[in-house]
């Protein structure tokens, strides 16, 4: 949104509450949603070894879910375009981290854009109440009617690049005004303190009735170092600090009694091992070719990688001849053990988990394996610890949310929830309606109940 259209957004939301109050009406509420990537529920629901007292604090004084049902694949951008929207990826539209890009036009890119979002957003539902929202580092939001938005962006690790989310980021200069008020010119790449410090200046600053915030330092020293380890802690313990930041920021306005906290994460994790590349037989058996700099110049099918999961595209859907032997070579492949391979879906099974709708397979992975993508070599070991984007009703791959504020009961664990209750929750609170086909809100249990 542009600066002139965002003064008038949030002239007309003070307006609007201005006049809700002298009728006598409630002052519209106010929601923070903040992700923290890669966040397992063990985290809050088990005791130690994390020391996580905000976490563990605001858990207690409301409710939680003991896990979080995602979605197919289990990474960044679907389950975070799920939870401000209520329906699964195959509706939403943003199918997995990256478009599918066999020939590597694309320069290594992802879904980072708003206009990719084929239904109704909750800050997109908020916004059009007149009330006033903010996102800072949401996946798929360059571009977002947003009124406070620094998107999450980033090419290169290059200085410039900087540059190009200032542009990126409205209403325009906003980064340069937080640096101002901070002293220091931000760096490049951002850290989540750079982060959550400018979400917590917009909200004690401008005050918008909802706020988004994605900090994913915690999902880094997962896949670097692997889920548990020293590094993975100390991280879970730094982005629970952060949270505390952006609590300080709301108790700061005064807001507390009519804020509520919502705490996500898109996933859980697993270590991983070794990386399978189909691609390589499907190259070896002509249905795949690569030019002289060993780039994919045609392919009848292609495997495109998503962690624990591998989706299968074939170039032409419709011929039944290449379809029976990519189903051939995915049953060969599954067959022999050192392929890690557990299950391969067909359409049917990824229609029915709201999967990509233009995959005609997916790779299933077992525990310790990862898809891959290149086509040079079938296996090799993985270059990171820890992975996801395995099935999400694994347990292991379950995310996360707690939730408390004057809109919720201090009521324990919800048990499991599904991610798709998410956003409609929050949509209720703010009483606006999201897609026909978004789910329904979560049923919060009275003060004193429990799944147990």
């Amino acid at each position: 949104m542009r600066p002139f259209a965002m003064s008038l957004s949030a002239a007309f939301a003070a307006i609007m509450s201005a006049s809700m109050l002298a009728a006598g009406g409630p002052e519209p509420r106010h929601v923070v949603m903040i992700s923290i990537d890669g966040l397992m529920p063990s985290v809050y629901t088990e005791p130690g070894p994390s020391k996580v007292p905000t976490l563990r604090r605001l858990a207690q004084e409301g409710t939680y879910a003991a896990g979080v049902i995602g979605v197919l694949p289990t990474v960044t951008y679907p389950s975070h375009t799920t939870m401000i929207t209520g329906v699964a990826p195959a509706v939403h539209g943003i199918y997995e981290n990256h478009p599918l890009d066999p020939e590597g036009r694309s320069g290594d890119a992802w879904y980072w854009y708003a206009r990719d979002i084929q239904v109704a957003t909750l800050p997109g539902a908020v916004g059009s109440r007149g009330l006033s929202t903010a996102a800072v580092s949401w996946p798929a939001t360059v571009g977002s009617d947003v009124d406070f938005l620094m998107p999450e962006y980033g090419r290169t690790f290059y200085p410039e690049t900087l540059h190009l989310l200032r542009a990126l980021s409205h209403p325009r200069g906003l980064l340069d005004t937080y640096e101002a008020v901070r002293g220091t010119p931000l760096p490049w790449p951002l850290t989540d303190a750079d982060r959550t410090g400018l979400a917590a200046w917009i909200f004690r600053t401008h005050r918008p009735h909802l706020t988004l915030l994605h900090i994913f330092e915690t999902d880094s020293a997962q896949h670097d170092h692997g889920p548990g380890s020293a590094e993975a802690l100390a991280a879970l313990e730094q982005a629970d600090e952060h949270v505390k930041i952006m609590l300080d920021a709301i108790a700061e306005t005064g807001l507390g009694d009519r804020t509520d906290v919502v705490i996500v994460s898109d996933h859980g994790f697993l270590p991983i091992q070794q990386q399978i590349h189909p691609n390589r037989i499907f190259k070896e058996e002509g249905l795949l070719e690569v030019d002289e700099s060993d780039n994919v110049r045609r392919w009848d099918a292609y495997v495109q990688g998503s962690g624990g999961v591998g989706f299968v595209f074939l170039n032409n859907p419709e011929d039944r001849s290449i379809r029976s032997r990519v189903e051939t070579i995915l049953t060969n492949l599954a067959a022999d053990p050192a392929n890690g391979i557990l299950n391969v879906w067909g359409e049917e099974d990824l229609r029915k988990m709201g999967a990509h709708p233009r995959a005609s397979f997916a790779l299933d992975m077992k525990d310790g394996f990862y898809s891959g993508s290149r086509h040079d070599v079938l296996r090799t070991p993985t270059s990171s610890k820890g992975g996801h984007g395995f099935d999400p009703m694994r347990e292991e791959l379950h995310a996360s949310l707690i939730m408390s504020g004057p809109d919720v009961p201090k009521s324990g664990s919800l048990g499991v929830v599904r991610m798709t209750q998410i956003a409609p929750t929050v949509a209720a609170w703010f009483d606006v309606g999201l897609s026909e086909r978004a789910d329904e809100p979560l049923a919060l249990k009275p003060a004193g109940t429990s799944t147990r």
